[in-house]
């Protein structure tokens, strides 16, 4: 028998009109960011002595990539079908109320504890509790120390929220969708416009091999490690956004579709890991923006389907893991520790899933936040 291809999904239809395991994929991801921080976490520098542990990071490397991918292609979807006001509400209410929360658990549990532990040499005090939420609440000036602490510990530089970095380049990237989709010239030529976002984002990257990061940080008022974020992480955004642009036109075959998932999947971390030794990574977005979602299409996981707890993995597991080290894990090793901290923190990320970011995304869909008019049903 012969199929035609009309039998078979679409890429756009296979992620919005059908079951598919998109969310576990990001579970998977947000759990490597786990294998990829909990060794610096519990043996600081010691972790570039061990040739296994010290590879690790491309774990981290590799996930925060394939997140930009992915969020790229879904946020462009909400944007394509919101308009621009419940867009914007959607995106803060998504981001921040689970972020909040998360603050609050490291000023009250990882604060005290540091305290009672004799690792914050300042003692908790309420000024410096609201100086700290105050300096992280809107992602703008990261501070990532509270108390001076957490001191005494094997990661030496002070830090409860090592991973809440990226939020605020994540964030940026979906106000950076509000003109290609809510200008009314742009949003009728969006294939010229979203294709030419990407090469734009790119051009920090040719920009800096060119001119140098010297130039690049004065000409533009950013650090070299922001200046190096941003040509890293707003490719792999648009890269994302390019591919829902063309998703209608790529068909799902059986046998086909998965196994070039894989490749380009494995491929997209390869690339990851050559970045310190080589520079193809800066070409290859759409390849691991292909793989990482085909895949997830490909997958029939149950898990995550119904409750999405990988945001929730990624914002507690760094202080999760400061605060077993607080309690002394240290000395029952990386492996044990990575296994503790994704025990504790899957159990934080579903009520933090249940209780606060399920009802805030709730509250994005009540008209009187969102701005529709609600559906009225005729009499019959």
């Amino acid at each position: 028998m012969v199929h035609t291809a009309s039998e078979y999904p679409s890429l756009y239809s296979a992620v919005f009109e059908r079951p598919n395991s998109l969310n576990f994929i990001r579970l998977v991801l947000a759990t490597f960011v786990i294998f990829s921080h909990t060794p610096y976490i519990v043996a600081g520098v010691k972790v570039d002595e061990n040739p296994l542990w010290k590879e690790f990071y491309v774990f981290g490397d590799f996930a925060v990539n394939a997140f930009f991918a992915i969020s790229g292609f879904l946020i462009a979807h909400s944007a394509y079908r919101s308009s621009a006001g419940s867009y914007l509400v959607k995106r803060i209410l998504r981001i921040f109320p689970g972020y909040w929360v998360s603050i609050l658990f490291v000023i009250f549990i990882g604060g005290t504890l540091s305290v009672l532990t004799g690792h914050a040499p300042m003692g908790w005090d309420i000024p410096n509790a609201i100086l700290y939420f105050r300096n992280n609440w809107d992602l703008s000036q990261l501070q990532y120390g509270l108390f001076n602490g957490p001191a005494d510990v094997p990661f030496t530089s002070p830090s409860w929220n090592g991973s809440a970095w990226t939020l605020e380049y994540e964030f940026f990237c979906y106000l950076l969708l509000l003109p290609i989709f809510y200008l009314p010239f742009i949003r009728r030529h969006l294939k010229v416009f979203i294709p030419l976002a990407y090469l734009v984002s790119l051009s920090y990257y040719v920009l800096i091999q060119v001119l140098g990061y010297d130039w690049m940080t004065w000409a533009l008022g950013l650090d070299p490690r922001n200046l190096k974020a941003s040509a890293r992480l707003y490719p792999f955004f648009f890269a994302g956004a390019l591919l829902y642009l063309v998703s209608r036109r790529i068909t799902l075959r059986p046998v086909i579709t998965p196994l070039l998932a894989t490749i380009c999947t494995l491929a997209g971390f390869y690339f990851t890991w050559l970045v310190p030794h080589a520079n193809i990574m800066q070409w290859t977005q759409i390849v691991l923006a292909f793989g990482i979602i085909a895949l997830g299409t490909c997958l029939n996981v149950p898990l995550g389907q119904t409750n999405d707890i990988s945001y929730g993995v990624y914002i507690y597991a760094w202080p999760v893991q400061q605060i077993l080290v607080l309690l002394g894990s240290v000395s029952l090793g990386i492996s044990v520790n990575i296994i503790l901290d994704a025990i504790i923190t899957f159990g934080l990320a579903w009520l933090s899933w249940t209780f606060v970011e399920k009802r805030a995304m709730a509250l994005g869909r009540n008209p009187l936040v969102s701005g529709k008019k609600p559906t009225v049903q005729s009499a019959t």
